[in-house]
């Protein structure tokens, strides 16, 4: 970890432990601190309260009420992140950002901000939580695999991959209507990994709930503690997506993805050898590859 990721994970931890005993509106606070930790940093209680359209006083509640002495010490721990002289890239955004608006510009600003979000995901990774995802995957009779919207591109690319090296693979659809007969054979010998960020499909929220039910294991991509699909799975790994732009920055998703699809691999590589020759042999005899 990162030495000015500490304050930060100290923050995620307090909200994964209190962000139920919070009123709506003091969520509301930590739901938009959280959104952009780069302007939790520095942006004032007042003008906090106003973007989430609370008093000045909630806002100091919200941060007493997850164990901080109040807003300017809650505040003083997402700052620790940004005092680490390894944050070369937010220097290089504010140089962008000095050059104008032009399009150039903003594309690659985001990129940047694409690349430090997915090195602030690895850094806040908790090892121990990326090995039980591991373990509860590889013991799972079945592994199901959803997300909607806009993560379900990225769902689609973690159970293709899960596919290769795993027994049994369930990418759950809507397409049809027919979401609730898909989940009709899960039991708790299975395992549901969802992918979610930003605003929260409820269906999503239904099949983590059902999968509770169940007592099917539950593994969750998404991008806070504070997200309710997080505090319905059992394991959550957290993609810092950071600023909304035009559509939630995937980039930090996909990558986290793409971590734990090859840790999986590398328990699995022995089983799954015979799988993946097969695979081989049925695009050579499909002709799914165009010659290079």
């Amino acid at each position: 970890m990162g030495a000015g990721n500490g304050g930060l994970r100290e923050v995620t931890t307090a909200v994964a432990a209190g962000y139920e005993r919070l009123s709506p509106g003091q969520r509301r606070v930590i739901d938009r601190l959280l959104d952009d930790t780069r302007l939790g940093a520095i942006i004032s209680a007042a003008e906090l309260a106003r973007e989430a359209r609370v008093s000045e006083s909630t806002v100091t509640r919200a941060a007493q009420a997850l164990g901080f002495a109040g807003y300017p010490d809650l505040q003083a721990r997402l700052r620790e992140r940004f005092l680490d002289p390894s944050g070369v890239p937010e220097r290089v955004e504010v140089g962008l950002a000095d050059l104008g608006d032009t399009p150039e510009a903003v594309a690659l600003r985001v990129m940047l901000e694409d690349a430090e979000n997915i090195r602030a995901t690895a850094e806040d990774l908790p090892p121990e939580t990326l090995r039980a995802a591991v373990d509860r995957l590889v013991a799972a009779r079945r592994v199901y695999v959803f997300g909607s919207r806009g993560s379900y591109g990225l769902a689609t690319i973690l159970a293709l991959g899960f596919r290769l090296i795993l027994p049994d693979i369930r990418m759950l659809h809507q397409t049809v209507g027919d979401l609730a007969d898909q989940l009709v054979p899960l039991s708790a010998d299975d395992a549901v990994v969802v992918i979610s960020f930003r605003r929260v499909d409820r269906v999503t929220l239904e099949v983590l709930r059902h999968a509770a039910r169940v007592g099917a294991s539950r593994i969750a991509l998404t991008d806070g503690l504070a997200n309710p699909v997080a505090r319905l799975a059992e394991l959550v790994m957290i993609a810092r997506v950071g600023p909304l732009r035009l559509q939630p920055p995937y980039a930090p998703g996909a990558s986290l993805a793409n971590a734990l699809l090859t840790a999986v691999s590398l328990h699995t590589h022995l089983d799954a050898q015979p799988r993946l020759q097969s695979a081989e042999r049925l695009w050579a005899d499909f002709d799914l590859h165009a010659e290079r």
